[in-house]
């Protein structure tokens, strides 16, 4: 089949490059896509869904979303609820929508209860919201009962570290992928099946290891910001506003907040530079944050 569609091409794309992949849409075939394809494959970098079972041995599925059909928030409800919008990239923000649903109500699905270790991926953007899509956090600690909406996943994965492959994600070899599957077909969310193609290189357990210490130092300052923050929405009663506007606001205005979340975001920029120097194969370990 490659060899009838040789030489020929379509909107500037080898005929024979389609036919294998299956894919008629030029956009697909951009070079910055091409690259990354070419520097993954030459590590020999595998689908992030060999690490993703279908179910765990304890019976939890190893990729799901959130509830789906409508939302009845409950103020006093015991379990806090994840939207979008509170997924950062530092980490989870839970004042900026501080939401809750009753336990065991059909909002509280036990498929999708969150607890340490998953990682939470955004699957979808709204508009003038596509920096939410691809979003991802590690749940380093223990929260209590947590549930998430449907667009947000759930991933649980196994035979390798969480936090590298969150962090994997956030680089920009992770969100060449998710856009290059995204774009131009169902372009506000990605599938289930389009994760688990996605590649990863299997680098050193000691390297993976680094990346989630780094990736905790990291989380230690937004959870300080975090903590100022909800402190705020406690003392002065605020609403925090539809998108968290009126309580941003007010912890801007602490320099503490502010040291705390470019501190993380510093913390953060650094890491995905050092994997992507250590996958490129520019180094051969992690630097670590300068003092």
């Amino acid at each position: 089949m490659t060899q009838r569609f040789q030489g020929e091409t379509w909107d500037g794309v080898e005929m024979g490059d389609i036919v294998v992949r299956n894919r008629m849409n030029s956009g697909y075939y951009e070079d910055q896509f091409m690259e990354v394809e070419r520097l993954l494959t030459g590590i020999g970098a595998v689908p992030l869904g060999n690490f993703i079972p279908d179910k765990h041995l304890d019976g939890s599925l190893g990729i799901t979303y959130g509830q789906v059909g409508a939302r009845k928030l409950s103020p006093r409800g015991a379990v806090r609820y994840l939207q979008v919008i509170n997924i950062r990239d530092t980490g989870i923000d839970f004042a900026i929508k501080p939401d809750r649903v009753a336990e065991g109500s059909h909002n509280d699905p036990e498929r999708s209860r969150v607890q340490k270790g998953d990682i939470l991926f955004t699957n979808n953007a709204f508009r003038d919201t596509n920096t939410l899509l691809g979003r991802c956090v590690v749940v380093f600690q223990d929260w209590g009962k947590l549930n998430i909406s449907q667009h947000i996943d759930r991933i649980r994965v196994l035979g390798i570290n969480a936090f590298y492959v969150c962090v994997f994600l956030k680089s920009r070899f992770g969100q060449r992928q998710i856009e290059r599957v995204m774009h131009g077909v169902d372009s506000t969310g990605i599938s289930f099946g389009r994760i688990r193609v996605i590649v990863i290189p299997e680098l050193a357990k000691g390297i993976q290891s680094d990346v989630e210490k780094q990736y905790l130092a990291m989380s230690e300052f937004h959870e300080r910001g975090m903590s100022i923050k909800e402190q705020l929405l406690r003392e002065t009663k605020t609403q925090p506003g539809r998108y968290g506007e009126e309580i941003n606001a007010l912890a801007e205005k602490k320099p503490g907040y502010n040291r705390a979340m470019r501190e993380a975001k510093d913390r953060l920029d650094h890491l995905v530079a050092q994997l992507e120097a250590v996958i490129e194969g520019k180094q051969k370990a992690l630097e670590p944050f300068p003092a």
